[in-house]
């Protein structure tokens, strides 16, 4: 009988979407495994993760989601962790009425595993943006835990988006933006520039199959990452160099 039902499990998962990541991350003197698979459900996603090497961690998780009909969406879900450390958790949601969106999230990790599971220690972020006319945008955005930061920001669409906007992280900064499309093939790049408090330049490229991604800030750490369709390359300095080789399966 058990044996049945793992059967009818196993053709369930299988008959299901899903998707499927894997990975090799390589720091000097560690070497771990990454995995991601989630399977989309009828009432969501079930999702795990698992990074394995000298040091473990997985998650298990659930996300659903719910259409409001003309009053919005409501998008949620719960994570479960356990490993290096001890059990952890996280809970999250976002959604939107009319001109406005909101994304909450919440939780707990008694010992951060990088790529993974960064955060470390009670982290959380709430973003929240609310539309004045339809080319223009306010936002705030509130992130705690060990890189805490307050942030207001004001973006508006003429052809490209610019945004400009002030933080706290420890001193004030200043957040420049700007988004648009660039060449003749569509392609969009996405350029975010913070000075003062908190000195960070993002910049991401989107070219239909192809992503790139270039993060530095100061104190120096940065990280430049790319996906060619299902393979995603990135390698960066976080206190010592690492390297991160990842591929992507999706079915059906």
């Amino acid at each position: 009988m058990r044996g049945w039902w793992a059967g009818m499990l196993f053709l369930g998962l299988a008959l299901a979407q899903g998707r499927l990541e894997a990975g090799v991350y390589g720091a000097p003197g560690a070497l771990a495994s990454t995995l991601e698979v989630g399977f989309t459900l009828e009432p969501g996603e079930v999702y795990a993760r698992l990074q394995v090497g000298q040091e473990s961690r997985g998650a298990l998780g659930l996300s659903s989601s719910l259409a409001l009909g003309p009053l919005g969406y409501l998008a949620y879900g719960l994570q479960a962790e356990a490993g290096v450390g001890g059990l952890g958790g996280m809970a999250f949601a976002e959604g939107g009425a009319g001109p406005l969106a909101l994304a909450a999230r919440l939780g707990y990790r008694p010992k951060g595993l990088f790529p993974l599971f960064p955060e470390e220690g009670v982290f959380g972020r709430l973003s929240l943006r609310y539309r004045l006319v339809p080319k223009e945008v306010v936002g705030f955005l509130w992130e705690g835990g060990e890189h805490f930061r307050a942030e207001v920001s004001y973006a508006l669409r003429e052809g490209a988006t610019y945004t400009l906007g002030a933080g706290f992280s420890r001193l004030p900064y200043l957040f420049l933006g700007w988004k648009g499309e660039v060449g003749e093939g569509m392609e969009v790049l996405d350029l975010s520039l913070r000075l003062g408090g908190l000195n960070r330049l993002e910049a991401g490229l989107y070219l239909g199959e192809a992503s790139l991604f270039l993060t530095l800030s100061y104190p120096f750490a940065g990280s430049l990452g790319v996906w060619l369709g299902d393979l995603g390359l990135e390698g960066g300095y976080r206190q010592a160099p690492y390297a991160w080789v990842r591929y992507a399966w999706r079915w059906p």
